[in-house]
C-alpha cells in the first residue's frame, strides 16, 4: 500500500481510531506512560510525533505535562483537539520535514505507533536529539527483528505493510544521537483478526546524554 493510501486509511478511521486500537488489545501508549513516568515532572514540554487522537501523551497531560503534537492527517489532529489536552498541534509530514521547532525546545519527546511505518529511523532520530534537551526522555515504540538487516519491509493482514527494525540498529542510533536506553518492554497485540496475538512491538525509554 502507497503511503498516500497509509493517509487515506488514517483519515477515514480517525473518528474510531481510538475504538478500533482497543479492540486490537494496543496498549503502548498506556505501556509508555507507566515506563516514562518515573522520569518526568509537571510542566515540562513534551512533543509527541504522530500523535493521532492523543493517545500515547492524553495521560502525560494529567500529571501535568504540556503536550505538543505533531501528524499528517488533519482528520486526527482534529479528533486529538476534541479533547482539548494539548497546547499546540501542528500537520507534519515527519518524512518530508523537519520537526517544526527550534532546538532544545522540549524536556521529552514521545512516538508510540509511528516507526514501524518507516524505512529509515536515521534523520528522525537526528531531529529528536535536536529539539530535546539532555536529561530528557525519548520513548518510542518499533517492530523489531532479529535479522542482519537494519530494516525489513513486511506485508500484514491489515492491508498495510511495515518496517521492522533491528535492536542493534536502534541501538547504533541512540548512541550516534547521545542517547541511553533505559528500559524496554515487548509487547504482543492482536493482528487483523482482532483474535491472535501475533503482532510483536517494543516499548523503548531512552535518556539523552
Amino acid at each position: 500500500m502507497s503511503k498516500d493510501m497509509n493517509k487515506s486509511a488514517y483519515q477515514e478511521f480517525a473518528s474510531q481510531y481510538d475504538k478500533e486500537v482497543k479492540e486490537y488489545n494496543s496498549h503502548g501508549h498506556e505501556v509508555i506512560f507507566g515506563m516514562i513516568f518515573e522520569f518526568v515532572s509537571a510542566e515540562e514540554k513534551m512533543l509527541d510525533i504522530g500523535i493521532g487522537t492523543g493517545l500515547a501523551s492524553i495521560y502525560l497531560s494529567k500529571v501535568g505535562l504540556k503536550v505538543y503534537g505533531l501528524d499528517d492527517s488533519q482528520e486526527m489532529l482534529a479528533a486529538c483537539q476534541s479533547k482539548s489536552f494539548t497546547e499546540e498541534l501542528k500537520r507534519c509530514d515527519i518524512t518530508q520535514e523537519f520537526l517544526p521547532y527550534e532546538n532544545l525546545y522540549f524536556n521529552h519527546v514521545v512516538c508510540c505507533g509511528v516507526l514501524h511505518f518507516l524505512k529509515d529511523l536515521t534523520a528522525l532520530f537526528s531531529e529528536v536529539k535536536r529539539v530535546m534537551r539532555s536529561g530528557g526522555i525519548f520513548a518510542f515504540t518499533i517492530a523489531p527483528h532479529e535479522g542482519t538487516a537494519d530494516s525489513i519491509k513486511e506485508s500484514t493482514t491489515w492491508g498495510v505493510p511495515i518496517f521492522k527494525h533491528a535492536p542493534r540498529y536502534v541501538m547504533r542510533l541512540l548512541e550516534i544521537n547521545e542517547m541511553e536506553l533505559l528500559k524496554e518492554q515487548r509487547l504482543l497485540i492482536k493482528d487483523a483478526d482482532k483474535i491472535n496475538y501475533n503482532m510483536l512491538f517494543s516499548v523503548l525509554i531512552c535518556r539523552r546524554r
